[in-house]
């Protein structure tokens, strides 16, 4: 029974872990249940990378008109670009202002001018649409701890950032598309950054993988005795009787339901292949991971999927220059070569990929790096996207009074809610109308019945 090849010291680190979150996932409450057939099955995917640590993302995608780009430069003082090295991007935003991308991003740039991404610009969670002077007077209703990085992590995964909660809005998805999902069947919820908020649903959990596949309870090919010992052990564990134990009961069943699944997903990897080159970094090999489950999904009875994917690491106190356009060339790369491997594998229209972060970050120096902000700019990208534009306003980049979203240092208001956000991404994937005011009960607050961003034309 115990066929895949891994190091006891994984299998010890792994497979306590996923039986824990199922054990854990019964009791867990959920999110409001808008009725049955509210999601149109359909192939569809929706991949989830997460700048975790927060995006200085006013770096990322800069003005280059004269005047704006100057005031960008003044209010950026020693962190600011040179307007030389940005890369232009071809199509200005409705107000007819140019951009230009980060030197370090030539693949998003291509994919932008190509029409095939989108950037949504001073997005983030709200409650409520709030004006600077209800900021300073303390009438506004903010999101539960404003800039601190745990809570807004979860309010980008959850959209609720009025309450702190545990189930996100794939993990919806879940509950409506895989109610009677079988224990050895895997979920549509595919995680490659473990246990997240964002897949948690009230009956559902995500099933997480590495960039190499499936974990199960697996011991060593090495076929020395000490080997042979724990492959009999652990086979005997699978096959006990636990005698009316309840507890036993319990671990034996979600253990046994947990092999069978990495059994079943093992098995549909077989002779899939993923074309192209991808980068060594970790994103990369796991957004080839990403397109391998998207290619087997038939193999697993899926029809719609989502991912999780992590990039730890954008919190840039200081450094920021340096190690900001270091992050940026890996997370261009990755996205580059995911997007070209879904191309040649015929899955482009059915991927759309995007991108959050904690918050964006003060538009003001600290000195070398940025502080703790509120809104911030982030992607979002795929064959069905109507790309190349800037979705929403770009913000102006001043500070104080000439700038009626920045409350201080350049901590700035988000004019797009991920209410808003996510409401796109929704329907695109198959959610009917009636059913967003269930998933984003904010969702009213900014955008009357039938208003979209447009990302999908």
């Amino acid at each position: 029974m115990l066929t895949k090849t891994l190091t006891r010291r994984h299998f010890l680190s792994t497979s306590g872990t996923a039986v824990t979150g199922a054990m854990m996932g019964a009791a867990m409450p959920g999110i409001a249940n808008a009725g049955a057939d509210v999601i149109t099955a359909q192939k569809k995917a929706l991949v989830f990378v997460m700048l975790d640590g927060g995006n200085d993302s006013f770096n990322m995608l800069v003005p280059n008109d004269g005047v704006a780009y100057d005031v960008y430069a003044k209010t950026r003082s020693n962190l600011a670009l040179s307007k030389g090295d940005l890369i232009a991007l071809e199509h200005a935003d409705k107000h007819g202002q140019s951009f230009g991308l980060h030197s370090a991003a030539p693949e998003l740039a291509s994919l932008y001018n190509q029409k095939r991404l989108a950037f949504v610009s001073n997005v983030g969670p709200l409650v409520d649409r709030v004006v600077k002077e209800q900021f300073y007077d303390g009438s506004a209703q903010l999101p539960l701890g404003l800039l601190s990085h745990a809570d807004q992590f979860k309010h980008w995964q959850t959209s609720r950032p009025d309450m702190r909660k545990e189930e996100g809005w794939f993990g919806y998805f879940a509950d409506e598309l895989q109610s009677s999902r079988s224990a050895h069947e895997i979920s549509m919820n595919v995680s490659l950054a473990g246990h997240n908020t964002v897949q948690n649903g009230k009956k559902d959990l995500p099933y997480s993988i590495t960039d190499q596949g499936s974990v199960g309870l697996v011991t060593n090919e090495d076929k020395a005795a000490m080997e042979d010992g724990l492959t009999e052990s652990l086979n005997g564990l699978l096959t006990a009787d636990p005698k009316g134990d309840p507890f036993k009961e319990t671990y034996l069943r979600l253990t046994r339901d947990a092999q069978a699944q990495h059994e079943t997903f093992s098995a549909a990897m077989d002779g899939i292949d993923v074309p192209g080159r991808f980068p060594v970094s970790p994103l990369a090999q796991q957004l080839k991971m990403v397109a391998r489950t998207i290619a087997m999904s038939d193999r697993l009875g899926l029809e719609q999927q989502t991912f999780f994917v992590r990039y730890i690491g954008w919190d840039h106190h200081d450094q920021l220059l340096s190690t900001h356009a270091r992050m940026l060339s890996v997370l261009s790369q990755a996205l580059g070569a995911f997007q070209t491997a879904l191309d040649e594998m015929g899955l482009s229209d059915r991927v759309v990929t995007f991108t959050g972060s904690d918050f964006g970050r003060t538009l003001t120096s600290n000195g070398s790096g940025t502080d703790h902000g509120w809104g911030g700019n982030t992607l979002v990208m795929g064959g069905p996207v109507a790309g190349g534009r800037i979705v929403g306003d770009y913000p102006v980049l001043g500070l104080g009074d000439d700038n009626p979203l920045d409350v201080g240092d350049g901590v700035l208001i988000p004019s797009i809610s991920t209410d808003e956000l996510y409401a796109d991404l929704s329907l695109w994937f198959g959610v009917r109308p009636e059913a967003l005011s269930s998933l984003f009960p904010n969702l009213h607050r900014f955008a009357e019945p039938g208003d979209r961003l447009g990302l999908f034309g």
